[in-house]
C-alpha cells in the first residue's frame, strides 16, 4: 500500500528536458494531491491548460537524511508509476508551483510498491496513452540522477520519512500530453505496472 507522509518531486532531470548537465529542481505537492488507479481528476475551472506527466515513484523504506549515493538503495522500498499533473498558473508567478501542481488528485499513484534491481531500472520504458493514442515514450536509462542519486539528493534537502514517494521527472514528449474534461489518461512503466484515471 502507497502511504506517503511527504510527496517529493524532480524536474527537469531527464536528457532533452533543458540542459543535460543540470540540477534537477526540487518541489513538493500536496497530500491532497494524491490520488490512485482510477480516481476522476478535475480540471481546473481558473486556469487555462492541464498537462500530465509520467514518473517513475521511488518509495523510501525508512527514515533517512544526508545518505550517499552508495547506500541510498538501502532506502529504497519499491517502485512505482506516478503522475505529475500541472496547470497553467496566474500570470507566470507561480514561481513555488502550488497553485499548479498541489491541486486535489493532481498525483495519481498506481497503488503497488514493486521491488526492483536498481541494475534493471535503465532499460524500462515509460509511456502515456491519452484517449488511446500514445503521446510520450521515453526510457529510464535517460534520467540525469538516476533513483540512487535522486534519493541521495533529496535527503541532503529534506529529512525522507517512511513510505515517502520521490517523483523522479518525465522524459521529452510532455508537451504532447495537453488534457481536457472526459479525457482517459493511462501511463505505463515496464515491468511495474499501468496507471489510470479520467479528468472531469
Amino acid at each position: 500500500m502507497i502511504n506517503p507522509r511527504n510527496i517529493h518531486c524532480l524536474a527537469l532531470n531527464y536528457k532533452g528536458v533543458g540542459a543535460n548537465d543540470q540540477v534537477p529542481l526540487y518541489f513538493v505537492k500536496s497530500l491532497s494531491a494524491l490520488c490512485f488507479t482510477g480516481a476522476e481528476v478535475p480540471y481546473p475551472s481558473n486556469s487555462e491548460s492541464m498537462w500530465t506527466e509520467v514518473e517513475l515513484g521511488i518509495v523510501i523504506s525508512k527514515p533517512c537524511e544526508n545518505v550517499s549515493e552508495e547506500g541510498a538503495r538501502d532506502y529504497i522500498k519499491g517502485f512505482t508509476v506516478c503522475a505529475d499533473i500541472t496547470c497553467s498558473n496566474l500570470h507566470g508567478r507561480d514561481h513555488h508551483l502550488g497553485f499548479s501542481k498541489s491541486r486535489y488528485n493532481f498525483c495519481p499513484v498506481l497503488d503497488v510498491c514493486l521491488e526492483m534491481d536498481l541494475e534493471a531500472l535503465p532499460d524500462l520504458k515509460l509511456e502515456t496513452s491519452i484517449n488511446g493514442k500514445l503521446t510520450q515514450s521515453g526510457y529510464l536509462r535517460d534520467m540525469i540522477y538516476d533513483t540512487a542519486k535522486s534519493v541521495s539528493f533529496v535527503s541532503q534537502i529534506t529529512r525522507l520519512e517512511e513510505g515517502d514517494i520521490i517523483l523522479t521527472g518525465t522524459p521529452s514528449g510532455v508537451e504532447n500530453n495537453i488534457i481536457k474534461a472526459g479525457d482517459q489518461v493511462v501511463q505505463t512503466i515496464e515491468n511495474i505496472g499501468s496507471l489510470e484515471y479520467s479528468i472531469v
